[in-house]
């Protein structure tokens, strides 16, 4: 593609430009952010982030002789050719889209938002589709698949050239779908800008990421973006309780979900249990007897988007409700460890890190509980400190035993993270503080007595407990947990014998 036309594309970003006209019929065979990813004839975005400023970097990666021209948000040495931007991340966006043609413009494109709930609704329209025989792809926290090609990144939403790319290669190789989740952090850098969604998901919004937002309001309103980038025909399928927070704003075809009576597809009588959850539903189509094998109330949430999205765009909606009930759920979200029932415990693994999650989460356990509910729970590194008491607070007061123990500090004093949790945990409850994770999932499972149910939240389907940048171990929950109750079954059969 020629450099000129991809610049026409960041006109209206443009504080100024320095590209000598033998440049602009020059082609641009690759589009970078990264300067370990170069090829030849590479069009460089520089970036400012919080660890590193790629400006400064800017001449050494001219030099090399791999980068045709840069777009930066900073001065630079006049000499290069470059543009420079008010933002870099925007240009981004709409580079990407020029340079990999709108792929989203061939897939039918699935974006959830919400503080809850993404991971399960992206991997359930994927598997959904799949079970329609379509072939397509799936990016969020847990899984990137791209047709197959299953991968592991750090961002819950990638970057805008990876989001293209990704996209491009599934138009290209015969894929039909995109479904992805959508951060509040990607929407409001511009990471999602020039994507357009056939089907935009809503889940619920509370607190959360009050470390990267300025306030609440800014948190709602960067989840409420994905709204404007709907297509012509999109839908946005919202949980009716947040409706209110649309304030007027206008999108193509609005469809609500919710217990409440108003909501177009309407949520009773839902029922869990360790096998799974039913709900009735009242939908457009008629009242429908859905089953999940996903455990917790809040499920029938999660899958009543999906299912919605997909039914307002043309699928048969009893086949839908069939697809549902064949899937297994996500990785590390309300997943049973089978083994513990050897020692007639239940052991549950979750990803719940914010206060209304933990809240549901250990509802959901105590419903199904036939004693007692034993939570072990901590506090990320470099996330919202305002949240940490407040996690304290639910679990000490929804909980009966409650362990404290670090998660992911990320740089962070491991004790000084607890010792901010610990300023919520109520009085009179029965608190414990295990600084080593390891240890407090052992006390948690050894204090465990018939019909208890033992939640170990925070991490999920996360394989590294990471210190630092420079230290991270591996420690899956489920894995850990698993060898202590392993352990376990074996020393009371040997003490048996």
């Amino acid at each position: 593609m020629k450099l000129g036309k991809l610049i026409e594309t960041i006109e209206k970003f443009v504080v100024k430009s320095n590209i000598p006209p033998e440049l602009i019929d020059k082609d641009i065979e690759h589009i970078s952010n990264n300067s370990n990813n170069l090829k030849e004839n590479t069009l460089f975005i520089c970036r400012k982030g919080s660890k590193f400023d790629s400006h400064t970097i800017a001449e050494r990666l001219y030099n090399e002789g791999m980068v045709i021209a840069l777009v930066t948000e900073e001065e630079i040495n006049t000499k290069l050719p470059h543009v420079q931007v008010y933002d870099s991340r925007l240009a981004e966006a709409y580079l990407a889209a020029e340079f990999y043609s709108h792929p989203y413009q061939h897939l039918i494109t699935f974006g959830v938002t919400g503080t809850n709930g993404k991971t399960t609704c992206a991997h359930l329209f994927h598997h959904i589709m799949q079970q329609f025989g379509l072939n397509g792809s799936l990016s969020g926290t847990v899984l990137n698949d791209i047709l197959g090609d299953k991968f592991y990144v750090h961002n819950t939403t990638p970057d805008a050239i990876t989001i293209m790319d990704n996209m491009s290669k599934t138009h290209k190789n015969g894929g039909s779908y995109y479904s992805m989740e959508v951060s509040s952090h990607s929407l409001d850098q511009g990471r999602v800008e020039t994507i357009r969604f056939d089907i935009a998901g809503l889940t619920n919004i509370t607190r959360d990421h009050l470390d990267y937002h300025p306030t609440f309001e800014h948190y709602v309103n960067s989840k409420l973006h994905l709204f404007d980038l709907l297509k012509k025909d999109g839908i946005a399928v919202i949980n009716e309780e947040y409706v209110q927070l649309l304030n007027g704003k206008k999108v193509p075809n609005l469809v609500t979900f919710g217990v409440n009576e108003n909501a177009q597809y309407k949520i009773s009588d839902i029922t869990t249990g360790w096998n799974g959850t039913n709900f009735i539903l009242r939908t457009p189509y008629g009242t429908k007897k859905v089953y999940t094998q996903m455990i917790g109330e809040y499920n029938a949430f999660n899958v009543t988007l999906v299912l919605a999205g997909l039914v307002e765009i043309g699928y048969e909606i009893d086949e839908v409700i069939s697809y549902i009930s064949s899937f297994r759920g996500v990785d590390g979200r309300f997943e049973p460890i089978p083994e513990a029932r050897r020692l007639g415990i239940e052991v549950v693994i979750d990803f719940a890190h914010s206060p209304d999650a933990l809240e549901k989460v250990i509802s959901s356990a105590r419903k199904l509980a036939k004693g007692r509910v034993i939570v072990v729970y901590g506090a990320g590194g470099q996330a919202d400190k305002g949240k940490r008491p407040m996690m304290a607070e639910v679990v000490t007061r929804l909980a009966d035993i409650a362990i404290l123990t670090t998660d992911d500090p990320r740089g962070e004093n491991p004790e000084e993270i607890i010792n901010e949790v610990e300023k919520g945990v109520r009085p009179n409850s029965l608190s414990l503080t295990v600084l080593d994770r390891k240890e407090a999932i052992d006390t948690a499972i050894t204090l465990a007595n018939r019909g208890d149910v033992v939640l170990i939240t925070g991490r999920g389907h996360e394989p590294y407990q990471i210190f630092s940048d420079t230290l991270k171990i591996p420690f899956k929950d489920r894995d850990v947990a698993l060898d202590i109750i392993l352990s376990k079954i074996n020393k009371n059969h040997y003490s048996r014998d």
